[in-house]
């Protein structure tokens, strides 16, 4: 197996982690909401943010193994962290990552089995 050398976009993908777990700390302390009746919008917006960031964390770490897989979560996490539009910087970081796993994904050479 050939190790995968580092890709421009993988450090913009730990940024958008670490921001999504911002984002479900904020949540969670009280910052993304009003008032505590407001319990539905803020346990979803721990749920989305915080599984964005593992979808990207987890995508990072099991791409070296299972590159498919691996791509499919950092776009999956990629996409959640889109959906905070408010935090300005997020979307287009995460439109630089996806772009970025695509263009890696497609430009890869199969490598030839052999049996």
């Amino acid at each position: 197996m050939r190790p995968l050398k580092q890709a421009w976009w993988a450090p913009l993908a730990v940024v958008l982690a670490i921001s999504l777990v911002d984002v479900g700390l904020a949540f969670i302390f009280g910052e993304g909401t009003s008032n505590i009746l407001d319990a539905e919008s803020t346990g979803s917006g721990v749920v989305l943010s915080l599984a964005g960031a593992a979808a990207l964390i987890v995508g990072l770490i099991s791409r070296v193994r299972m590159r498919s897989l691996g791509n499919a979560l950092i776009i999956v996490g990629a996409l959640l962290a889109a959906i905070w539009v408010w935090i300005i910087f997020m979307v287009p970081v995460a439109v630089a990552v996806i772009v970025g796993v695509l263009m890696t994904q497609f430009r890869s050479d199969p490598t030839p089995t052999s049996l």
